[in-house]
């Protein structure tokens, strides 16, 4: 119960979260840098929101895995979470040049602000169990 209750709590959060950055993403691209705004911004954000909660999802689902197998389950995690993201941005480097970027400052911030989120919330929950 506790673990279903974490992870509403966390899709709540993250929801917020992505709304609040593409709205004050959507105001900056308008308003002050117009010029610069890539067709693919949305993609970008329900890429790492979804990301982000299926991350979240299996490490809380795993957490009561022996020591070995929850490190197996994030060591995966993390090697998809990063060749899916090299992927990403290769195949748009090659596909869109002319935004390049502003592209990977979005995502280079998503990415980190990702890997920060889902430690600090997941060591929250371990707190929270124990």
């Amino acid at each position: 119960m506790l673990e279903h209750k974490a992870i509403n709590r966390y899709f709540k959060k993250l929801t917020f979260q992505f709304l609040v950055f593409g709205a004050v993403s959507a105001a900056v691209f308008v308003y002050l840098i117009p010029q610069h705004y890539f067709n693919l911004f949305p993609v970008v954000l329900l890429y790492f929101y979804s990301l982000n909660f299926f991350s979240y999802f299996i490490l809380v689902k795993t957490h009561s895995l022996p020591t070995v197998k929850f490190s197996k389950y994030f060591m995966m995690l993390s090697l998809i979470k990063f060749f899916g993201s090299l992927i990403f941005v290769i195949l748009y480097i090659i596909f869109a040049r002319s935004t390049v970027i502003p592209f990977l400052v979005i995502f280079i911030t998503l990415y980190f602000h990702s890997l920060f989120q889902l430690v600090r919330d997941f060591q929250h929950f371990l707190s929270k169990k124990n």
